[in-house]
């Protein structure tokens, strides 16, 4: 969190200081004026002015700047108002479908149930273990839902009920790991960080209320601190976003360079794209999957920022990690914090207790394949509903290799040992980092359309990427 004593005069250094967005949050008049109405007039009116870059409509803009101005000039009323939007959110987007509406408000009630035993109970064998009786029971009523007759009453309701439930699953997850908090007095919050305001993709942004009360604002100064450098990430998210259109522009349109998804297209048809394009094609991915998961994650994180809390990056600088690790840190922070604490934590501390490299792969694969593959199954629930059950998990080969693949690389990063600072830039971060976008350059082969094609189509790919053809 942002002290006082943290802002001081930011002065430039010749090149070394230079920015292209200014530490605006470290200048002290920009902080006075920020805390005053007509200072947070501007602050919100500038903002909602860089959202309309991002959502559809006008009308968009004012629901969500709406909340955010309460929370501005009410700091007191943050964690009613924002469990007020999260509930009148579920109403207006579900209004329509009446069974929707119902089944949304009757997870979020049983998410606050389920979070209000687990706190009331503590030694229960549910507050033990409220992770895996969470997904357990999700996965048999998923396995339940697949069993019923199409068409029917029945199968409507279990299926819409799955997809609230999938859409909350993390979310809920988090609120029951939320051991320190006192239910009577957090409860708004915890409600308040069921698919927030800010919004999210079915990963929470950040992770749960827990980690919301650590970065709350709890002053005016550090409520402008933490607004004007949501202004600045959403400055960040524009900027990226224009830089993606210019990108897609000059290489896709102009140069003619194909996605992934068309080079491997080419390559099943028998018409591959030359050997020099395919490469581009797979170097050019690694950026723009960078270009995507920045905007989104700056954008909701902004968002998160705007109302209060100091949230961390979704997305920093993953171009200068040397390991493979560090990058999947650096690239998807919120889904990585997933993982780790949802599949790595509980599975490192439980197993292979006398073997140090055994518990670290066994975490590892628990997390990045098993956590990874049942966080896509779960999230992909209408493929599940249309294809049933078996044949779902049978059309994600490609997944589960891209899992698997992707755990051993991150297995062979944390056991293997190195200095930085050994070699000089070149050897020490130049080098490593270019290791690493190859390693990405090559996973990405199976990230491009995973259910299109089988298994074989893309090892055929990635096989003549290096002039071997079978």
């Amino acid at each position: 969190m942002v002290t006082p004593a943290r802002i001081t005069s930011a002065k430039a250094d010749g090149v070394a200081g230079f920015r292209l967005i200014p530490r605006i949050e470290s200048f002290p008049a920009v902080v006075r004026f920020a805390q005053t109405p007509p200072g947070k007039l501007v602050l919100l009116a500038v903002f909602g002015l860089g959202m309309r870059v991002f959502l559809p409509d006008l009308r968009s803009v004012m629901a969500l700047m709406a909340p955010l101005a309460l929370i501005t000039f009410l700091p007191a009323y943050r964690r009613l108002l924002l469990a007020a939007s999260t509930i009148a959110i579920v109403v207006i987007e579900t209004a329509g479908n009446s069974l929707l509406l119902v089944l949304t408000l009757t997870v979020i009630a049983l998410s606050v149930l389920l979070y209000w035993c687990a706190m009331r109970w503590p030694n229960s064998r549910f507050a033990k273990r409220p992770v895996l009786i969470l997904l357990t029971g999700f996965t048999c009523l998923t396995v339940f839902a697949s069993s019923r007759a199409p068409q029917s009453w029945a199968y409507s309701a279990l299926w819409t009920l799955v997809g609230v439930l999938s859409a909350y699953l993390w979310f809920i997850a988090y609120a029951l790991t939320d051991r320190n908090s006192k239910p009577s007095s957090d409860l708004a919050l915890e409600v308040a960080a069921l698919r927030p305001l800010w919004g999210s993709t079915n990963t929470p942004f950040p992770k749960g209320a827990a980690y919301l009360r650590r970065i709350e604002a709890k002053t005016p100064e550090q409520l402008a601190v933490v607004q004007l450098k949501g202004l600045k990430l959403l400055v960040w998210a524009i900027l990226l976003d224009v830089a993606r259109a210019l990108w897609n522009v000059f290489f896709h349109q102009y140069l003619q360079i194909p996605t992934p998804d068309q080079a491997l297209t080419m390559s099943v048809h028998g018409t591959p794209a030359a050997w020099h394009l395919r490469w581009a094609c797979q170097l050019l991915a690694y950026f723009e999957l960078i270009f995507a998961f920045s905007i989104f994650g700056h954008k909701f994180i902004a968002c998160c920022r705007m109302a209060g809390f100091n949230a961390l990056r979704n997305t920093y600088r993953p171009l200068s990690s040397t390991t493979v690790m560090e990058f999947f840190n650096r690239f998807y922070y919120y889904f990585k914090e997933l993982l780790v604490d949802f599949f790595f934590y509980p599975a490192f501390f439980r197993y292979w207790k006398g073997h140090k490299r055994m518990r670290t792969i066994f975490a590892t694969f628990a997390a990045a394949f098993f956590g990874n593959s049942f966080y896509h199954l779960a999230r992909d629930w209408q493929i599940v509903r249309d294809d049933g059950l078996w044949r779902a998990i049978a059309s994600y080969q490609v997944l589960f290799f891209y899992n698997a693949f992707l755990a051993a690389g991150l297995c062979v990063s944390q056991l293997r040992k190195r200095d930085q600072n050994r070699g000089g830039f070149v050897r020490g971060r130049l080098l490593p980092a270019v290791g690493v976008g190859f390693f990405y350059c090559i996973l990405n082969v199976f990230d491009a359309d995973e259910r299109m094609y089988p298994l074989i189509e893309h090892l055929k790919y990635l096989a003549s990427l290096f002039f071997i053809h079978f």
